[in-house]
């Protein structure tokens, strides 16, 4: 069997408030960095993973991030990161330490219409966004710093800007792999993104409005059972419905016996990967 990928969510503090964010999980109190080595230990030990994936909430707020995207890197991982980019300029967070340590940086981009990302929730509480020259400014950078770095961009897909074309950035800048996602429902007594709910015909409209010409874009009209997450608590979850089940938790048990408990969608992972 090939290795998997698998997405860290090291924490569940962001400081935006996307409405179509999945990561809703069970706790807001973050593990440890050392409770982290003993989950990517566990990961090691399996021999079913090879590339950890560092997320959030906003991951570039969990204070041990570096020091844990370099402990998977000497433990033989390939490592990435997902952002909302809006810490990467800032003049205290050590960017240029973080591009040498990853081999793919991942960045939301949804639109770049201000009152859209009001709306879905994507801005800071001062209502700053990330522009595009923001954009192009982290991506010259990384590339900069590490010329071996992969840039991704992830654009979920939503009633808010279903109508939106985006794919001419790669005019622009080096794009080596945009993920359009369709919005994932998400639903419980305290939160609900019904209204942002999109159909398959109009997931597809998107994806020919912003077909590209200079590389290729994944789809992806579900993530269930396909998208490998450990929560910030370490619980390996099953997102097959609209509220997670925890299937174990890898502070306590070998991850390749949480593993075999999990209906794993494999065809539908290798057509995200």
């Amino acid at each position: 069997m090939n290795k998997l990928k698998i997405n860290l969510h090291i924490t569940q503090k962001c400081n935006y408030s996307c409405r179509y964010c999945f990561a809703h999980f069970f706790d807001t109190n973050d593990l440890s960095v050392e409770q982290w080595k003993t989950i990517i230990d566990n990961l090691k030990n399996s021999n079913l993973i090879n590339y950890i994936n560092f997320a959030g909430g906003e991951p570039c707020l969990y204070k041990g991030l570096l020091e844990l995207t370099d402990y998977a890197k000497n433990k033989g991982f390939k490592t990435s990161i997902i952002t909302n980019g809006s810490l990467l300029l800032h003049e205290n967070f050590p960017t240029k330490d973080l591009f040498r340590k990853i081999d793919m940086l991942g960045i939301s981009v949804d639109s770049f219409d201000k009152n859209d990302l009001i709306k879905l929730g994507c801005y800071t509480k001062q209502e700053n966004i990330l522009e595009k020259s923001q954009l192009k400014e982290i991506i010259y950078l990384a590339k900069t710093i590490n010329p071996n770095i992969k840039i991704k961009l992830n654009t979920v897909v939503s009633s808010i800007n279903k109508n939106t074309q985006l794919t001419q950035l790669e005019n622009e800048i080096i794009i080596d792999r945009w993920k359009i996602l369709k919005m994932k429902l998400f639903s419980n007594k305290e939160f609900s993104n019904k209204d942002l709910l999109i159909s398959d015909e109009e997931f597809e409209k998107f994806l020919k409005l912003n077909r590209r010409t200079n590389g290729e874009v994944i789809a992806e009209n579900s993530l269930e059972r396909s998208y490998l997450i450990i929560d910030n608590q370490g619980n390996f979850i099953d997102n097959k419905n609209d509220n997670y089940k925890i299937i174990g938790n890898l502070l306590k048990e070998n991850f390749s016996n949480i593993f075999s408990k999990y209906q794993f969608d494999r065809e539908l992972y290798k057509q995200r990967y």
